[in-house]
């Protein structure tokens, strides 16, 4: 097995975030006393600091800053805001918006209620998706990726979900190995890839049915990105933004 990975961004600033959709690459970088957001390169947005997440949706994108998150046009114009809680944990392009997960068992979104599992999109308040999250025993800390349409991952019950685009469940798989330490998961019609931070797992869940492991070192940063992508992954660090891809036979 080889990793086959390209670098899509490069910068002499610290990047804080980014994230890609088809050639697109947008990034939010920390500047002297501000933020800046680069979109192909080109600066379209310099604001104050304290912004931790860049997330593309359908036809914007959008910044997270502590507990608001705001939605740009791909100009960098402001087009609204809404307050979506405390320790949100990841941001997963959905329908119009972002799906908001939370990363605390005990808090899922300060001002919000007891919320698991939020939806924001543009002018519109959060919509609680509690019970989707009660349905599918996600406490906290999911993992969501695309495939027709919809995967998460279960780390209560150690399964795999199959959602419908109401995240409705379709059908669940049970995992042959620890979910607990997944960083990222991508599933494409051959197999699915289960990233940790010091392996990378092949599952064919749809063929064989055999599991592959293979040693490596990949970033808390890292998240799937093959709906969006000719790549299965993209990796933050510091100085640079990549993609990347198992090259693998699963088959005996």
């Amino acid at each position: 097995m080889c990793l086959q990975e390209k670098i899509i961004f490069t910068s002499d600033l610290a990047i804080i975030d980014a994230d890609c959709k088809k050639d697109d690459v947008i990034v939010l970088l920390k500047g002297r006393g501000e933020n800046i957001v680069r979109l192909n390169g080109n600066l379209i947005l310099t604001s104050p600091t304290g912004h931790s997440k860049i997330r593309f949706t359908k036809a914007h994108f959008c910044l997270l800053n502590d507990l608001t998150l705001s939605f740009y046009k791909l100009t960098g114009e402001f087009v609204s805001k809404c307050d979506v809680g405390n320790d949100l944990y990841e941001l997963f392009p959905y329908r119009e918006g972002i799906l908001c997960i939370y990363g605390d068992e005990g808090v899922f979104g300060e001002k919000i209620g007891k919320n698991r599992l939020n939806y924001a999109s543009p002018f519109q308040k959060p919509d609680s998706y509690h019970g989707v999250a009660v349905q599918n025993n996600l406490l906290y800390e999911a993992l969501f990726a695309r495939y027709k349409p919809h995967a998460c991952l279960s780390f209560k019950t150690n399964e795999l979900l199959f959602l419908n685009d109401q995240l409705e469940r379709e059908k669940t798989m049970e995992v042959p190995f620890e979910t607990g330490n997944v960083l990222a998961f991508a599933l494409t019609h051959e197999f699915g890839v289960f990233i940790e931070e010091n392996k990378l797992k092949l599952w064919g869940f749809e063929t064989t049915g055999h599991v592959l492991e293979y040693p490596g070192t990949f970033s808390h940063n890292t998240r799937a990105i093959f709906h969006r992508h000719e790549f299965l992954f993209l990796a933050v660090s510091d100085h640079e933004v990549r993609s990347f891809k198992p090259l693998a036979n699963i088959y005996p």
